[in-house]
């Protein structure tokens, strides 16, 4: 099979494209990590500052409620996707942190509601029947709440250590209690909350979770079965934003690569696939957003939930309803196109930054 090349330099009309300023996340990002820009470079600091004032995070930050919650403000958990925990994880991924109010007070609202005390974070509230740590809601929260500033935090670092006594005889993690093998939905959120963590403070016991994990992606291809190379779910084919508590083979090379984990032939057909959705104008499109349903069923506490297997794909234009969507489906997208390109460049496979 042809070994894979460096990817050529980004090109000036797509570097303008990311840059735009009425997308400061885009546009901080790509300073930041693709271009390798000083946080303290002005055209940084004006982006960084923009940032849940203008553009995706400010029109998430539309629809709170009360400074504190969206949606429902008995649970942070439903509806999907448009309940205040899918927000908090988006928000945080561009660039949200704690020093904005807005941002601070829903964390604290969902720690109230979500804390397991011994550790981890559960998708049911307080003073409901099952409420218990759950895998899946506490990788993305602890990643989020890592990287908008509460790494340190006593309730972030229990919910890390919970996690890690989660983790599966292979290396991955189910968020069934009764569940044995790892799954890819499960593992992908502790990966990359250890990757957000570990960059704060890179604890052995982390790493090590870290690289057994990897090295379960890896050995599935980042998609496929390790036994017979078939692929696990079509869906992985697709390029969603954001991925909620879902999985594509782009979300499992961001993590990978986020993680430090070096190139490997066993990614390189996940690579070749990521190339081959590249648009002849150099970037790449969202192909897929997922869309929430809502149904009266007595679930997480409070009467009309989404439950997790009653989602659909909105593959083109706008979602409605519970839809949490940053950018058109079926279009050229600026986030998924950093993304890539962040992939490429963390793995070696690209020339050179704009």
């Amino acid at each position: 099979m042809e070994q894979l090349q460096k990817e050529s330099l980004v090109s000036p009309t797509v570097s303008r494209w990311l840059l735009e300023e009425n997308e400061p996340s885009s546009q901080y990002f790509t300073l930041t990590e693709l271009m390798d820009r000083d946080k303290q470079d002005p055209a940084v600091r004006r982006a960084g500052q923009k940032i849940g004032k203008e553009g995706w995070a400010a029109r998430i930050f539309a629809k709170q409620k009360e400074n504190t919650y969206w949606e429902n403000k008995e649970s942070c958990y439903v509806p999907k996707f448009t309940g205040t925990g899918w927000q908090l994880a988006v928000l945080a991924d561009l660039g949200v942190s704690s020093e904005d109010p807005r941002f601070a007070n829903a964390i604290e609202h969902f720690f109230e509601l979500h804390n397991v005390e011994t550790g981890g974070f559960s998708i049911r509230p307080k003073n409901q029947k099952g409420f218990e740590p759950h895998v899946c809601n506490t990788g993305n929260m602890v990643r989020a709440l890592a990287k908008a500033g509460y790494s340190k935090d006593d309730r972030v670092q229990k919910a890390m250590g919970w996690l890690l006594s989660k983790q599966l005889s292979d290396s991955a993690w189910n968020c069934a209690p009764s569940g044995k093998h790892g799954s890819f939905l499960a593992t992908v959120e502790p990966m990359w909350a250890l990757s957000e963590m570990i960059k704060h403070e890179p604890r052995e016991e982390w790493k090590e979770a870290a690289a057994k994990s990897s090295e379960f992606v890896l050995r599935h291809k980042v998609y496929k079965s390790d036994r017979d190379d078939s692929i696990v779910l079509f869906d992985f084919l697709k390029i969603h934003y954001p991925t909620h508590y879902c999985y594509d083979f782009l979300h499992g090379l961001r993590v990978l690569a986020e993680l430090g984990v070096p190139r490997d032939e066993r990614i390189d057909d996940a690579l070749r696939m990521l190339r081959a959705k590249q648009l002849v104008d150099g970037r790449w499109p969202l192909e897929a957003v997922y869309r929430g349903w809502r149904q009266s069923h007595p679930m997480h506490g409070t009467e009309t939930v989404s439950r997790p297997e009653e989602r659909e794909l909105v593959t083109e234009g706008w979602g409605t309803d519970h839809t949490l969507q940053l950018e058109e489906a079926g279009k050229p997208s600026k986030w998924v196109t950093l993304q890539a390109f962040l992939v490429l460049k963390r793995l070696g496979l690209l020339e050179s930054a704009p």
